[in-house]
């Protein structure tokens, strides 16, 4: 009789935990907030690299490079900008430019969305720098940006991204490690492909843009 008693009592804590954990999860939400960042080396002479950038598709390859984004649209508000036809023999030329893209977002956690972004390009002879970011959260997708400097060093090029990433999971409190692991996982894979593809447009293109 006690051992009955004994069992039913400790099946009786297990419900009541079992309980208060689905309480505590109904409705949960938790904002992953990630940053990755990564660098690497261009074994070209900066002006190539820089000359692919601006010349090709190779940007548009960029935002394709993961398979959980995908570019619709871009246009760029300074319509005169146009980058195949810089004046790259002015000696301290600078080209600003922004721009409205329009990318579909796939992933786990926030489905697939359509989100609309602003790219800030700076190009001057010896740098490019870029900031593509999230107008405003779009649905449980709060927060993305991308920043990529390209640059030359010791005659040849490096590379420098930094990926935030912000998604809202349904993650309960129990979870979120979880939740992290993913949404970080996530940012390196972005990051890795984006690498991936700016060595594959510099294979593809080399000598293309050498004069």
């Amino acid at each position: 009789m006690q051992k009955s008693t004994k069992i039913m009592g400790a099946a009786g804590i297990v419900v009541l935990v079992l309980g208060l954990l689905w309480v505590t999860s109904m409705g949960s939400r938790y904002a992953v907030d990630v940053t990755e960042s990564g660098s690497f080396k261009v074994d070209l002479p900066f002006e190539e690299l820089r000359k692919i950038m601006v010349r090709s598709n190779a940007c548009k390859e960029i935002i394709n490079a993961d398979p959980g984004s995908k570019l619709i649209s871009q246009k760029w508000d300074n319509t005169d900008f146009h980058l195949g036809k810089i004046d790259f023999l002015h000696p301290h030329w600078q080209v600003n430019a922004e721009g409205q893209l329009k990318v579909e977002f796939t992933d786990e956690y926030i489905g697939t969305t359509v989100a609309e972004l602003t790219q800030t390009v700076t190009i001057v002879p010896e740098k490019i720098e870029s900031l593509i970011k999230l107008n405003q959260p779009q649905g449980r997708l709060l927060g993305y940006s991308v920043t990529t400097e390209m640059f030359s060093k010791d005659g040849k090029s490096e590379v420098k991204q930094t990926l935030q990433l912000k998604i809202e999971t349904p993650a309960p409190w129990f979870a979120r490690w979880y939740a992290r692991s993913r949404v970080k996982s996530s940012a390196k894979r972005i990051v890795a492909s984006m690498e991936k593809h700016i060595l594959a447009a510099v294979k593809k293109h080399e000598g293309e843009f050498a004069k």
